[in-house]
């Protein structure tokens, strides 16, 4: 389970531990446990265990879709970002010249007359920049 990377750990932790107590579907012993697992790109990675002594596997999968469910309910109505990943891709021309003034460059590409951008000229093998000139 994820949490933001500038979320309190601890804090998470906890209102994981509170929600799963509070399904009253997990043992006591052992203990519900909630680790960091692992820093990754878009998030802090928790490992959340909790132990059950179901009659009927039926009973493992709803204890796991209500302390599951509670889970998400606690971390968000306490501020805890649950996130995803997500990318951000920018095109300049790498010039200072033009870069970053949008009148001039477009899509990696220096803008031909009235900002309009220049095509690309065809090459054997891909698509050549437009030249500055």
């Amino acid at each position: 389970m994820g949490i933001g990377v500038g979320d309190d750990i601890d804090t998470a932790k906890r209102l994981i531990l509170e929600a799963i107590r509070e399904t009253g579907s997990a043992l006591e012993d052992p203990a519900p446990e909630a680790l960091t697992y692992e820093l990754a790109e878009s998030s802090v990675n928790l490992r959340v265990r909790w132990w059950i002594q179901p009659t009927v596997i039926r009973e493992a999968f709803d204890t796991r879709d209500r302390v599951l469910a509670a889970i998400k309910v606690k971390l968000i109505s306490n501020g805890i970002d649950l996130p995803y990943p997500t990318s951000q891709i920018l095109f300049h021309d790498q010039t200072e010249v033009t870069d970053g003034d949008r009148t001039r460059q477009r899509e990696g590409w220096p803008a031909g007359p009235n900002g309009a951008p220049r095509p690309a000229r065809r090459r054997s093998g891909g698509v050549e920049p437009p030249s500055n000139e």
